[in-house]
């Protein structure tokens, strides 16, 4: 059993639907779960209310558990601040977070979308997504560990139709995933995401069909992220889609790719060849950008000696002259 007994979990958005669901599962295994959220409705509209957290913590600490309730706009650094510091003081630390909360837009067509909408969104999904990952990072560097689950989407993963301010926010936080894992990978701080399908208080609004109420309930969502909050994850900078029992692995590729001299590049040789330039067989799957660049590097070194020359003097230089 993974066990999370003594561990300090901090889940955003967990008043209402899934995080409520992470939540209780993570306390039933021993953790000790910080309930943030801010108290308003699906739109993030009509915060402050501290009544969603305040519920979800009486209940874990009625069935035994431990459990402190945080009605904080994440969007706010320092009341993000003043929340994980809370945390430290009472608990040491943080162990895992799970940055579950989110806002939606109504749906309709990309011609009457709305800006405000857009920022609204991201000040939730992105911008909070930021502050409690940046407010827990020392926390977690000085332990030599921790974990981060990041509650994306299939709209952010591949696009939704009707649903752009939505989309746009959940495929940003797959670079912040990515960027997180890079950076945290040697210190054992690992970064995944999920883009989750569960049937919620909020899913009509955002178009799942009310047949996934039987199907797929918030539970089979939080069996994955518990895996991944846990220090015996093996995964980094990775990205999951998960409902319903379903549990697939999504990834950014790259195509083996054609290379060209200066000479013989040109828009017309690039309609020619477009096929091949995207044809898939023979992908690779950078975990970072480096990787990428390494890829593209030796790419322009196979048709350039020049170049290649150069690659091969610059790696001599870092590795002192040898």
């Amino acid at each position: 059993m993974m066990s999370f007994m003594g561990k300090v979990v901090l889940i955003t958005g967990a008043g209402r639907g899934i995080g409520r669901q992470h939540a209780l599962f993570l306390a039933q295994r021993g953790a000790r779960v910080v309930v943030n959220d801010f108290g308003g409705d699906g739109r993030g509209e009509q915060g402050g209310n501290p009544g969603p957290a305040e519920a979800v913590a009486a209940e874990i600490c009625a069935a035994g558990g431990q459990a402190i309730a945080v009605c904080c706009d994440i969007g706010d650094s320092e009341q993000v601040k003043r929340m994980v510091a809370e945390a430290v003081e009472q608990w040491d630390g943080v162990d895992a977070l799970i940055h579950n909360a989110s806002t939606y837009a109504d749906l309709g067509p990309f011609e009457s979308a709305r800006v405000n909408d857009l920022e609204r969104i991201m000040r939730v999904n992105v911008t909070g997504g930021w502050n409690v990952a940046q407010a827990v990072w020392p926390y977690m560097q000085l332990q030599g560990q921790g974990r981060i689950v990041i509650t994306g989407s299939g709209a952010g993963m591949f696009g939704r139709r009707r649903d752009q301010a939505y989309s746009v926010a959940k495929s940003a936080l797959i670079g912040l995933t990515k960027v997180l894992a890079a950076e945290g990978e040697r210190q054992d701080i690992m970064v995944n995401l999920v883009g989750p399908v569960a049937f919620t208080e909020q899913s009509s609004a955002q178009g799942i069909p009310s047949i996934m109420e039987r199907f797929a309930p918030p539970i089979m969502v939080s069996h994955l992220v518990t895996l991944l909050a846990h220090t015996a994850c093996p995964v980094n900078g990775e990205m999951f889609h998960c409902g319903g029992g379903f549990v697939s692995r999504v990834f950014v590729g790259e195509t083996p790719g054609t290379v060209y001299t200066l000479d013989n590049m040109s828009p017309e040789k690039l309609y020619e060849d477009l096929p091949r330039i995207l044809e898939e067989a023979g992908y690779a799957v950078p975990s970072n950008s480096d990787q990428s660049g390494a890829r593209l590097s030796a790419g322009i070194a196979s048709i350039n000696p020049e170049f290649a020359e150069a690659l091969a003097a610059a790696k001599r230089k870092r590795e002192g002259g040898r």
